[in-house]
């Protein structure tokens, strides 16, 4: 299991040519998609490369040039603007997001990505969180638990259950905070964000009902499948 862990099924050479074009296309996209053990050995390759692009020394170059491929992309671009992105942080350049499992093989699939890079999926994922939190206010942690007639033992349960809440919400805000300080949002440009962000879960929404609707209209005779649905 440990062979197989960190070999990654593959010989040598194989190896480290994939784990090359991984962090390669990584620092050339600022984030790739693979499965979750590919990441986590890519990962480290990644942020060894930021650190030589932040040392700027002629070695640290040649060093980078002799793993990394496509020179003329991936070499200005580490030694140039993500040396400047990275300049006050000490480490943690990376990110992994996983993604659940691929259906023919299951295998755990996973997004490898730059922390504060351009389209930084964390940073959508909270302007969506909290468009989702102003459609629907049933997701905002509230600041009072105290209820009438509960038992001891369901109010410790509950109140454990709310303590919990309340600390992801603690940290949720302190990475929206975070967010705006490192894109120099205001917060009047968070508000645009979140209501194109209400937009787009609305028209979602509306579509996916309407589709719902053709389904069960044109269903209703009974001769009709949802896949030719469209095309009738």
């Amino acid at each position: 299991m440990r062979a197989s862990r960190y070999k990654l099924s593959r010989k040598s050479g194989h190896r480290v040519a994939m784990l090359r074009n991984m962090v390669s296309s990584l620092i050339k996209y600022d984030r790739i998609k693979t499965t979750l053990p590919k990441a986590r050995q890519a990962r480290r390759l990644a942020e060894k490369m930021v650190t030589f692009g932040k040392r700027k020394d002629p070695f640290a170059k040649v060093l980078a040039c002799k793993f990394l491929r496509e020179h003329h992309l991936t070499v200005p671009k580490l030694f140039g603007e993500m040396a400047e992105r990275y300049r006050d942080r000490e480490g943690g350049y990376t990110r992994i997001h996983k993604l659940g499992y691929r259906v023919w093989d299951n295998a755990s699939m996973a997004i490898l990505e730059f922390v504060d890079a351009p389209g930084d999926l964390k940073y959508d994922m909270l302007i969506k969180r909290l468009a989702q939190m102003e459609l629907d206010p049933s997701l905002r942690v509230p600041t009072t638990f105290i209820e009438q007639g509960q038992t001891p033992l369901r109010f410790k349960r509950e109140f454990k259950k709310w303590l919990k809440r309340l600390n992801g919400q603690r940290k949720f805000e302190k990475d929206v905070e975070r967010m705006m300080k490192s894109k120099k949002m205001s917060p009047r440009d968070l508000d645009s964000a979140i209501l194109k962000e209400i937009n787009n879960l609305r028209s979602v929404e509306q579509e996916k009902l309407e589709s719902y609707t053709r389904y069960k209209l044109r269903r209703k005779g009974g001769h009709m499948s949802y896949e030719n649905m469209d095309s009738q």
